[in-house]
């Protein structure tokens, strides 16, 4: 079985060592020639999959994949961890590693190691000087929510319905806010009124994937603002590398 991983980051050069002794592999970076491939049985697309125009971001080059690839490939599987307009519209056979719930919910554990690692070193208080607030409870803020709180943190969730205890809170009654506030919500739940009616000026990591924190005002009210994105890939590579290889094996192999 041939298998051509897209090396668009370390995570997947990972995916390829994690691989290696079961399957021949072939790494695809910047320089490959799309068209002198050998005939795949499978290729291992970046989580984000091909864009509308045909490209792929490897690092920090965008790479076209020539229409003609897919033609001499026509028998391969494919897999991609997002589902694009591009990818939907190819014959091909597929399965979308982000979509898998045990994917999911493992990379949701490393994004929260992810969160404590900008925690310790984009502060200068301990974290048990702290009051951390986050936002949205998916799978992404429960995995931290529970990791903060066997650190015996001091977190709360902001939801927009919840039932309401000293943990939980609805952004109703969220009227001051913590020295951290995580994102992880795709919804629009802070917005500029809030944002001025706080007394202080919490520290604002969005992991989201989505643009949802008004940025603008955060800057005008000296709000600090991180977006983060891609924790798994940053922060546990290797690890995040083999919950995508677990996935494709239990595909690929029976």
């Amino acid at each position: 079985m041939i298998t051509a991983v897209v090396c668009s980051d370390d995570r997947m050069r990972y995916v390829c060592k994690s691989l290696h002794m079961e399957m021949e592999i072939i790494a695809i970076d910047e320089d490959s020639d799309f068209l002198t491939l050998p005939r795949l049985d499978a290729i291992i697309l970046p989580v984000k999959g091909i864009d509308d125009e045909g490209y792929m971001k490897l690092y920090d080059s965008l790479v076209h994949v020539p229409s003609m690839f897919w033609q001499i490939q026509k028998d391969m599987i494919i897999f991609s961890g997002m589902e694009t307009s591009y990818i939907s519209a190819l014959p091909m056979k597929k399965y979308y590693y982000m979509k898998d719930t045990t994917v999911i919910d493992e990379n949701a554990i490393l994004t929260a190691e992810g969160i404590l690692h900008l925690l310790i070193t984009s502060l200068a208080k301990s974290l048990y000087d702290i009051q951390i607030d986050i936002i949205g409870y998916g799978h992404c803020g429960k995995a931290i929510y529970r990791m903060l709180k066997s650190l015996d943190v001091k977190v709360r969730v902001i939801r927009r319905d919840c039932i309401e205890d000293d943990t939980f809170m609805t952004t109703k009654h969220w009227k001051q806010c913590g020295d951290v506030i995580i994102n992880t919500s795709i919804e629009k739940l802070m917005d500029a009124d809030l944002m001025r009616s706080w007394k202080n000026a919490p520290l604002i990591i969005d992991i989201a994937t989505p643009d949802v924190v008004d940025k603008q005002c955060a800057k005008e009210l000296g709000i600090p603002y991180q977006k983060e994105g891609n924790l798994p890939g940053r922060f546990c590579a290797e690890s995040a590398g083999k919950i995508i290889a677990d996935y494709v094996r239990g595909k690929l192999i029976k």
